[in-house]
């Protein structure tokens, strides 16, 4: 029959249909090499999740049973108290051989002379009291009969093995008893060496000692081969003294889980198979298509950013799923990212006119503080320097000294609640009461009390400031302070180291209205040495989120001590900013240093 030309209505010669059958079995095939490693990565995991998830199911099973088995047979097999145990397995470490041997006619007859009377005292304190002979009956009676427990216990239960070993230093290891079904046991004196960390359970058992099984998998312990074993620990004084274990073979729960395992795995990896087989027919009728469409539209619009034509070209995608929200979605994206791109040319001058303000704002804020060194070039009775590095472009702690008259210095250190310009704002209004009312003539007290309430007065957003201010007599070297929730300052005297001056701290300013502050007074040797700082020095912190802290503050201090205030700050910077590293800077570091001369 010959074909028609489709022209006429007719079917497509073999030529036209075959290589669209072609291209159709190509992208199937690359579907299937996309899916299949996601075929055996979830088969994969699907076997180890159930292997481990049985495993550990009948290992919780397994601890279970064991832990009521070993407190029973610990129970059972030793009914000493713990004292009457110690006293035992302590006659035991010294001559395990003794032990071993039958009693002698002379030994019982000493054991036979002294008995006990139930009412005259303890039985452990008959026990201590025993001489020689009737003590190694004893000791020997008392091994038979434990010997016997853990061999009953063994054979009755079927346990693979079973042992008493001694936990104690220097006998960690030494077997008390041992019976083994299978093989030759140890006997008293013999050893295990064992290394703790190998042996995770009998860790925990010196570790934390409780009245509980612990459990652990072995290699070569207490022979050649894999164990799983259960241990309970007898405890004295509160310290693991010795310890009851019970040994099974690791093949043989391997060989109770192989028919389990193997029977779910199969049934899993089947369902995978059919899953898999219909997400893959599903993904290639659902998604090529209008994802290739999407693509093409998408780059489309790349070429050209013409929002209209994304949004025409969209609508033909009829897809009723994520396909055709995704379609839509790219329409309104196309028409907002024609919206932004014109934003952001606004947006862009107007970042820039910020930045100078804040750049502006910063050496505004940098000028408002004494920073000309040396500060009182006339004035040779000391020497000062202060430094602030503000965590934003601006502050919040600011620094200050001031002449009040020819002999008082004011000095001043405060750190405002908060960052950024909120705080610099803060910062600027309370320095300036400060000042004020302290060249007034006020004591610090006084300047604090009235500073306080100016700012409570409309502080609606309740930011507060904590401030150290002192008065120097230069003449004397007296000092007139008061501490307003600040940290310590630190102080060195003639020849001597810094140390931390835990002052009387007094409550925030504007934190309260009306509230009472009380200054006290100390005095600054000549060649002493004062260091204020604020929070943002000890509280730096490192990328551990470790602390400077006051300690490390003092020992940099104190690697120079006579040093010169402007040194001494720059060492502390240099401390500061090794310790931290690449960690970004939370807190303002603001520091000052004064030294009479």
């Amino acid at each position: 029959m010959k074909h028609r030309v489709s022209g006429e209505g007719s079917s497509l010669p073999p030529g036209n249909v075959q290589p669209r059958k072609k291209k159709n079995r190509k992208l199937l095939f690359q579907i299937s090499i996309i899916i299949l490693p996601v075929f055996i990565a979830m088969t994969t995991a699907i076997t180890i999740a159930m292997y481990s998830s049985t495993v550990n199911g009948f290992l919780e099973a397994q601890n279970s049973h064991l832990d009521y088995i070993l407190k029973e047979t610990t129970e059972r097999s030793t009914y000493y108290s713990g004292a009457e145990l110690d006293w035992y397995l302590t006659l035991w470490e010294q001559d395990p051989q003794f032990y071993l041997q039958s009693s002698t006619t002379a030994e019982l007859q000493s054991f036979a002379a002294r008995e006990y009377d139930y009412e005259s005292c303890e039985y452990i304190d008959w026990l201590r009291g025993l001489p020689e002979l009737a003590s190694n009956y004893m000791g020997k009676v008392s091994y038979r009969t434990l010997l016997e427990g853990i061999r009953y216990e063994t054979e009755d239960k079927n346990y693979q093995q079973m042992f008493l070993i001694d936990l104690r230093e220097p006998y960690l290891g030494m077997v008390i008893c041992e019976f083994n079904l299978h093989g030759e046991a140890k006997t008293l004196g013999d050893k295990y060496e064992i290394d703790l960390q190998d042996h995770p359970a009998i860790r925990q058992m010196l570790e934390d000692p409780q009245p509980t099984a612990v459990f652990e998998r072995v290699k070569n312990f207490p022979s050649e081969g894999n164990y799983y074993i259960g241990y309970r620990p007898y405890i004295v004084d509160g310290e693991a003294r010795a310890a009851m274990g019970i040994v099974y073979s690791w093949s043989v729960f391997q060989d109770t889980m192989s028919d389990t395992v193997k029977k779910a795995a199969a049934v899993s990896i089947g369902g995978i198979i059919a899953a898999l087989i219909i997400l893959q027919v599903t993904i290639f009728r659902k998604s090529v298509s209008p994802l290739s469409r999407i693509q093409k539209i998408v780059r489309r619009y790349t070429e050209n950013k013409d929002s209209a034509e994304v949004e025409a070209a969209v609508a033909g995608i009829k897809a009723r799923n994520e396909f055709g929200l995704l379609s839509d979605d790219i329409a309104d994206l196309a028409r907002e990212i024609d919206y932004y791109t014109k934003e952001n040319a606004a947006l862009a001058g107007e970042r820039e006119r910020v930045a100078a303000e804040l750049d502006m704002a910063r050496d505004i804020q940098s000028e408002q503080l004494p920073c000309e060194f040396p500060a009182f070039p006339d004035r040779t009775e000391f020497d000062i320097y202060a430094s602030m590095t503000p965590a934003k472009e601006v502050g919040g702690d600011f620094y200050d000294y001031f002449f009040i008259d020819s002999d008082h210095l004011a000095i001043v250190i405060a750190d405002v609640s908060g960052k950024g310009i909120p705080a610099a704002l803060f910062m600027m209004m309370s320095r300036m009461l400060i000042s004020n009312y302290t060249a007034m003539g006020m004591p610090p007290h006084e300047v604090l009390e009235r500073a306080n309430d100016s700012i409570c007065k409309n502080n609606t957003r309740q930011m507060f400031v904590t401030i150290w201010l002192g008065i120097l007599e230069i003449s004397t070297g007296k000092v007139t302070a008061c501490n307003a929730g600040h940290e310590y300052p630190i102080i060195r005297k003639p020849g001597g180291s810094f140390e931390l001056f835990k002052d009387k701290h007094n409550f925030v300013v504007g934190g309260i209205m009306g509230k009472k502050y009380k200054q006290y007074e100390f005095t600054l040797e000549k060649g002493g040495t004062l260091f204020l700082y604020t929070d943002g020095v000890p509280e730096a912190t490192d990328a551990q989120e470790n602390m400077f802290g006051t300690g490390r503050l003092v020992e940099a201090l104190n690697r120079d001590p006579d040093g010169a205030p402007e040194k001494l700050l720059k060492e502390i910077h240099n401390a500061v900013n090794s310790f931290v590293g690449d960690a970004p800077q939370f807190d303002d570091l603001t520091m000052l240093g004064i030294k009479l001369l």
